[in-house]
């Protein structure tokens, strides 16, 4: 009986070590694959082509992905001045002029959920630039 029961002992052994370096080998293969696809995505990345110095836009409010709990949202933000100001929002879009300094505000309603809100800027010689902003509307107490 004790040779049977040191035979099992050693089978067992042998199991434990040969499902070990497979685990260790796995998570070799899986740790190289993740450190590879940074410089992958990286590569494949689209740039697009940059404004021409001067010609900026810059959103203020809101952050990007905020939570907020009204149906409207105020939008503000500055540009080059007297530019024209395009927001697209998931149920209106509005047109406005940005002032002398470039600063512009306006509201847009939100609809539930996640609301996405391009906002576009035009200047004079009819340049443009744009950003998208994904605010999420919700009156649920968190």
């Amino acid at each position: 009986m004790k040779k049977e029961v040191l035979i099992a002992i050693i089978i067992g052994f042998a199991l434990g070590l040969l499902i070990t370096f497979g685990i260790w080998t796995a998570n070799k293969a899986i740790l190289t694959k993740s450190e590879a696809q940074p410089e992958e995505k990286e590569a494949k990345e689209i740039v697009e082509p940059t404004p021409p110095i001067g010609f900026t836009l810059n959103i203020l409010s809101p952050q990007d992905e905020a939570l907020i709990d009204t149906n409207k949202a105020e939008i503000k933000g500055s540009s080059v001045a007297a530019a024209i100001i395009v927001i697209a929002a998931e149920n209106e879009e509005k047109i406005i002029e940005a002032d002398e300094n470039g600063s512009f505000a306006t509201e847009v309603s939100l609809v539930r959920g996640i609301n996405e809100i391009t906002i576009t800027a035009f200047n004079q010689e009819g340049e443009k630039t744009s950003q998208t902003l994904n605010v999420v509307y919700s009156t649920a107490e968190i």
